[in-house]
């Protein structure tokens, strides 16, 4: 019991700290397309070429632009974070994860 009692006490947790922040990844993309393309494929399950193909075709689409004094995110942001989004399932997709990751506020997700 004793020896019991000591690991107790030695291993609790005296003081709980708060959680640690997270710094948003959508930065790491640009870098993930060059150097360790499977990297971007696992978050966006898709290619890098896929990727820029696809932006580059939904790029001029009227949907992706506003005549509002708040300017939406460029349209690669949007297809990242979607595609993000659309490659999570379950408590991993949550808006609150998404916007966590892309570093975005819950509402424009």
């Amino acid at each position: 019991i004793a020896a019991l009692h000591d690991e107790v006490k030695s291993t609790r947790v005296l003081n709980q700290y708060p959680k640690l922040s997270h710094a948003p990844q959508i930065h790491l993309l640009d870098e993930w397309k060059v150097k360790k393309p499977k990297f971007f494929l696992r978050k966006l399950q898709v290619q890098p070429l896929v990727f820029d193909a696809i932006t580059t075709k939904i790029s001029t689409h009227h949907i992706f632009y506003n005549n509002s004094n708040n300017p939406q995110l460029p349209v690669h942001i949007q297809l990242a974070i979607f595609l993000n989004a659309a490659g999570h399932y379950g408590n991993a997709a949550t808006s609150q994860d998404m916007a966590e990751w892309a570093g975005v506020s819950v509402g424009t997700v």
